[in-house]
Parts: structure tokens; C-alpha cells; sequence
């Protein structure tokens, strides 16, 4: 059995500002299309994404004093800090991690797109892999369509 994704969701960048990260992000096109304090994590997320592409990033940044990204850009630095697919049932997809063997990291979680979990990097390689599975209604994009 396969997870089933529904697309990739977005990569996210580590950092302990917002700059240099969104100057660069609209080097490339990509604007910004939302802001959100995810208080289960105590992260700040900042979004960006390139109209008319499937192109999405987030710029996370420690949200208070006891967000464990203060020790993970302490130990790392800032950089690219995980990928996120979206996922049809997060659930089973939590399910069939497990049953392969792999470690998740922390519980699932929510914010205004949907409900997250992660797969942990000792488990893949080194890479923090992120799941989402969207609320419904949650459009894919951020961006609104010309004419909304």
C-alpha cells in the first residue's frame, strides 16, 4: 500500500527573521499571501507563492520563548527546514508511516490549511517530511483566481 498525496503542499524555510528570506522568495516571483502564528507549534509561518505555478514556501520563524526552532536554528541555522505533501487521509498516511517502521515526530497538529505530522528525518535520510491533509473547503492555492 501507498500513501496517497495530492500534490506537494510547500517547502519550509527555517530562519529567525523574515529577511533575507522573503527578498529572495520575490527574487524569484513568488508574493506573499499570508501570515499566521501556529501556536501548537510556536512557529510563525509567513507564505509565499508564485501566481500561476504550484510554487509554495513558508518562512517559519520561533514564535515565543519556548519554540523548539530557537534550539534548531541554534544547532543548524536557518535553511531549508522540511517539505510538506498533501495527502488524501493523514490518518492512514500516520498509519502507514508506522506500520513501515518510520518515526513520526510530535503529534499532529492544525492550523488555517489543515492538519499536520511529520515524518521524522532519522527515519528518511535526514529530510523532516511533512504531511497535510487540507480542511475541506481549503483551496489549494492562496492566491486568488482573476476575477474573485
Amino acid at each position: 500500500m501507498t500513501i496517497k498525496i495530492r500534490g506537494f503542499e510547500h517547502v519550509s524555510w527555517a530562519a529567525p527573521d523574515i529577511e533575507p528570506g522573503a527578498t529572495i522568495l520575490k527574487l524569484f516571483g513568488l508574493v506573499p499571501t499570508g501570515y499566521e502564528e501556529i501556536h501548537d507549534q510556536s512557529v510563525t509561518s509567513n507564505y509565499f507563492e508564485a501566481p500561476g505555478t504550484d510554487v509554495r514556501f513558508e518562512v517559519i520563524r520561533p514564535w515565543g520563548d519556548d519554540s523548539h526552532l530557537h534550539r534548531y536554528l541554534q544547532s543548524r541555522g536557518g535553511g531549508l527546514h522540511h517539505v510538506c505533501f498533501q495527502v488524501e487521509d493523514l490518518d492512514d498516511a500516520c498509519r502507514q508511516v508506522k506500520e513501515a517502521g518510520l518515526e513520526l515526530v510530535g503529534n499532529t497538529f492544525a492550523d488555517s490549511r489543515g492538519r499536520h505530522a511529520f515524518i521524522h528525518p532519522k527515519s528518511t535520510g535526514g529530510v523532516l517530511i511533512g504531511m497535510i491533509e487540507l480542511h475541506p473547503g481549503t483551496p489549494t492555492t492562496m492566491i486568488p483566481e482573476k476575477g474573485e
